[in-house]
Order: C-alpha cells, then structure tokens, then sequence
C-alpha cells in the first residue's frame, strides 16, 4: 500500500488541517477579540445535528473508548443523550456530544466545530460572508479573518475519499467512496 493511503498518514494530515483552522480562528479572535462572543459555555453553535467522514469519525470513536475507560459515567450520559434524540424525531436538534453545555470531546472535535464563530465565505448558492449572529455585532469582519470554507471543505473530502480507499477490504465503515457522511448521534450511540 502506498504511503498516500496510509491511515495512520492520513490522519496526521487530518490533524495538520485542524491546526490551521485552529490557528486561523485564534489569530482572528487576537485580531478582534471584541467582536467574538466564543467562550466556555457558549453552545448555540452545537444546536444542530451534524454528520462527518469517516476519517473524522476514527478520532471521535477513540476519544468516546477514551471517555469509556476513564469516564463511564460521562460516556453513558453522552450514549443516552444519543439515544434519546435518534428515537425521538420532536427531540432538539443538538450535538449529543454536548453535555452541560460542553463538547465532551473538545480536542478532537471535527473541522465544522473548528469553524463555528469564524466569519466563512459561502459560495453556494451566492457567494456571501456569513457568521455566528452572536459576533460581529458592531463591526464587519476583517478580510483576514474570514474562513475560505472550500478551503477546508476540499481537502477534507479528499482526505475522506483516500481515507475511504485506504480501508481494509470488507471494511462496512467504508462503504463506496462518496462523501457519505455518518451522523454524530450514530457514533455517540455506538458500544
């Protein structure tokens, strides 16, 4: 196998993708920091169902044995959350990972948590800046600071498909190499 479809590879672009993110999201709270209303506790963002490849979904997957092993109580909790919401279509609409208004798995949350708050550019189906309603109440965004979403969306996809073709022969996580994405109430509620 090639090292472009090595997993363990892959996932450590993945991670160098997310730094970026990170990264462009800090040097845009130093450059205004009084526009963003991000903070600890601030969970508006995390009021929708979301779905991500499956390359994303391996760090999760590991983050929840994690929690698991260390915290059960808390991986429960986040199981049961999960169950609720996909047996109850009336449910809210909100991240079963998010527990007392906090990611329970923050350092390994996906690339579209990454971006909540940042001002992104949009173009679909018109190309338009867009951000949370909470920032950037008394001000327009700087250009700097605005996110190029294709930017991330395009080798993300990239990274899945490879990802995809990288699996082991037989693999059911894989699938066809579309951009199928696999809901986060599906991966909180596996055992």
């Amino acid at each position: 196998m090639s090292d472009a479809l090595d997993r363990p590879a892959l996932l450590g672009t993945l991670v160098q993708l997310r730094r970026k993110v990170d990264a462009h999201f800090d040097a845009a709270v130093a450059r205004t920091p009084s526009a963003f209303a991000c903070r600890a506790g601030c969970d508006a963002c995390c009021h929708q169902r979301f779905g991500v490849f499956a390359i994303e979904a391996e760090p999760l997957r590991r983050a929840l044995a994690r929690l698991a092993r260390e915290t059960p109580e808390l991986r429960s909790r986040i199981r049961e959350q999960a169950r609720e919401q996909a047996e109850n279509p009336a449910a809210p609409d909100r991240c079963p990972l998010l527990v007392d208004g906090r990611c329970a798995v923050y350092d390994e949350r996906p690339l579209i948590c990454r971006s909540h708050g940042l001002p992104i550019a949009v173009a679909d189906p018109a190309p338009r800046i867009d951000h949370c309603p909470l920032n950037f109440t008394d001000q327009a965004p700087p250009p700097a600071s605005v996110l190029r979403l294709e930017a991330v969306n395009q080798p993300l996809s990239v990274l899945a498909v490879l990802w995809k073709k990288a699996g082991p022969p037989g693999d059911n996580r894989t699938g066809d190499l579309s951009d199928e994405r696999i809901p986060l109430v599906d991966l909180a509620r596996e055992l």
